[in-house]
């Protein structure tokens, strides 16, 4: 007599645990569908934060240059109304 050969199954379930109990073998389908969805959506959320953060520092070095910018046009238009109130003061004289 030689022993029945067994075949991997691709399925978690067996048929004959299927037909034995149907509801739990769905239930168990459904948790691994679940597990897996999560899994891929928490690791596409992961590359999407990497991303943002990317994103962020570049954005940070544009608001520094931005700012420093911003006070060179800012010294440069003091400089330019202290010249027209010396000039409007030397015509008041």
């Amino acid at each position: 007599m030689t022993a029945p050969k067994i075949k991997p199954n691709p399925l978690p379930v067996s048929f004959d645990q299927f037909k034995k109990n149907p509801v739990a073998a769905v239930a168990f389908c459904m948790l691994v569908a679940v597990s897996y969805l999560y899994m891929d959506l928490r690791s596409s959320n992961q590359s999407q934060i990497d991303e943002c953060k990317k994103e962020i520092v570049a954005l940070r070095a544009e608001q520094k240059q931005a700012y420093k910018l911003l006070k060179t046009a800012d010294s440069a238009l003091s400089a330019a109304i202290t010249e027209l109130r010396i000039i409007n003061s030397m015509k008041k004289l």
